[in-house]
C-alpha cells in the first residue's frame, strides 16, 4: 500500500468511510484502493475558465446545449421540492433567459435534452416517456422511451440515432424516429466499467482524437470523453474548483451537470445542478491530474465490488439520496437493472410500450 503512492487518498478515504463499509476490515480497504487500475489510459487536460455568467434561478441542470449558433438550451429536473421541471432558451453572451416554458412538462421530471427536425425531445424520470417540443418551445406530443429512467442525451452527427445513458454503465444507440434500442455497450475506462455518464455532448473532433462523446461522471466534478464506436474513454478534465461547493456532492446534490460545445471557439459552456453560475471554459494544456482522480473514481467502484454492491446495481437517482425513500428506488434500481443487462446479452426486446 505504502509503496503504491496512493496512501494519503486511501488514509483520507477511510477517515471519511461510509457505513455501508463499516464491517469491512480497514487493511483490506486501504487494499482495495490502492489496487492497480489497468487499461489504456485517457488523456488528462487542464482547463481554463474564461468568464463566467449568472445561471438565471440556479436550476437543477439535466440537459444543456448550444442551438441557433448563439443560445443555450437547457433542461431543469423537478428540484428541489415544490419547483417545477422546465425547457428554456438562454443568451449566449448574458445567459438572460430568451424563452422558457413549463408546458408538456407538468408532474413530470425533465433529465436530457437533444434536437429534432423540427425542434427537441427531452426526456424523463420515471414515466417512460420523452417529451417532444418545437423549436418554439411549444409541447408537440409524447413519445414511448425505453427505459424507465432518461439520464444523459446526444444526437448522431447524422441525425439519426441518439446516444442515451440510464445511470448504470451502458451507453445506448437510439434510433431517432422511434427510439427503439439499436445498440447497446458499456462504457469502459482503464480496463474498468464506468456507471453513471450523465449529461452527454458529442464533439466532432477532439484533441485531433475524432468524434468524442463527452459525459459528466455522477456525484464527481469529473468530465470523461469517450469513444462513440467502442464507448473506451479517451479523455478527461477536472471541474473541481467552479463555482460554490457541497459537502453533499457524493450524496448528488449540486453536482457538476451540464456541458454544451461551442464549435467555434472549441470551448465548453459548462455548469451543474442548483449552480448560481455557467462557465465558459477552454480544454487544451495537458494535465496528469484528472487521470488520477479518475483511477481513484474508479478504485471506490471496484471497492463496492468487492463488498458486494455490484458496480451495476450502483444505480444512483437523479434525485439526491437523502430527498428520496430508499425502498422502493431500491426496487427500481434491481428491475433497471435486470432489464438493461438482459437487453445487452439479447435477452429483451427492447421496445414494447404502449
Amino acid at each position: 500500500v505504502y509503496a503504491s503512492g496512493h496512501t494519503r487518498c486511501c488514509k483520507i478515504w477511510l477517515r471519511r468511510m461510509k457505513p455501508q463499509y463499516a464491517f469491512v476490515p480497514r487493511t483490506v480497504l486501504a487494499l482495495v484502493l490502492a489496487l492497480p487500475v489497468g487499461g489504456s489510459s485517457p488523456k488528462g487536460f487542464k482547463i481554463k475558465v474564461l468568464r463566467s455568467l449568472d445561471h438565471v434561478g440556479a436550476p437543477f441542470t439535466q440537459g444543456l446545449q448550444l442551438v441557433n449558433g448563439n443560445q443555450l438550451l437547457e433542461t431543469s429536473g423537478a428540484f428541489p421540492a415544490g419547483t417545477e421541471s422546465m425547457i428554456r432558451v438562454l443568451d449566449l453572451n448574458t445567459g438572460n433567459v430568451v424563452r422558457e416554458t413549463r408546458s408538456g412538462l407538468e408532474g413530470r421530471f425533465a433529465e436530457g435534452v437533444a434536437p429534432t427536425p423540427d425542434g427537441f425531445l427531452v426526456t424523463t424520470y420515471q414515466d417512460h416517456k420523452a417529451v417532444k417540443f418545437t423549436s418554439n418551445l411549444e409541447p408537440a406530443g409524447d413519445m414511448y422511451y425505453p427505459w424507465n429512467e432518461g439520464w444523459g442525451l446526444a444526437q448522431t452527427f447524422a441525425g439519426s440515432s441518439y446516444y442515451a445513458t440510464n445511470g448504470s454503465e451502458f451507453v445506448m444507440e437510439l434510433n431517432s424516429q422511434t427510439l427503439e434500442v439499436e445498440r447497446v455497450a458499456p462504457a469502459k475506462c482503464l480496463g474498468q466499467i464506468v456507471p453513471g455518464l450523465n449529461e452527454l455532448e458529442l464533439v466532432q473532433d477532439f484533441d485531433g482524437r475524432g468524434p468524442t462523446l463527452f459525459g459528466n461522471l455522477y456525484k464527481t466534478r469529473l468530465v470523461l470523453g469517450i469513444d462513440p464506436v467502442t464507448f473506451e474513454c479517451t479523455s478527461v478534465f477536472d471541474l473541481t474548483g467552479l463555482g460554490e461547493t457541497d459537502p453533499r456532492e457524493y450524496l448528488g446534490y449540486h453536482v457538476a451537470n451540464g456541458l454544451a460545445y461551442l464549435p467555434d471557439s472549441g470551448n465548453f459552456i459548462v455548469t451543474g445542478k442548483n449552480w448560481k453560475f455557467m462557465f465558459e471554459i477552454s480544454v487544451g494544456e495537458e494535465d496528469s491530474s484528472p487521470v488520477e482522480k479518475l483511477r481513484h473514481v474508479l478504485r471506490v467502484a471496484l471497492l463496492q465490488t468487492h463488498v458486494g454492491h455490484q458496480q451495476s446495481s450502483q444505480i444512483n437517482s437523479q434525485i439526491p439520496e437523502t430527498s428520496r425513500g430508499h425502498g422502493s428506488h431500491e426496487l427500481l434500481r434491481k428491475e433497471r437493472l435486470g432489464a438493461t443487462v438482459a437487453l445487452a446479452r439479447g435477452q429483451l426486446e427492447p421496445f414494447g410500450g404502449p
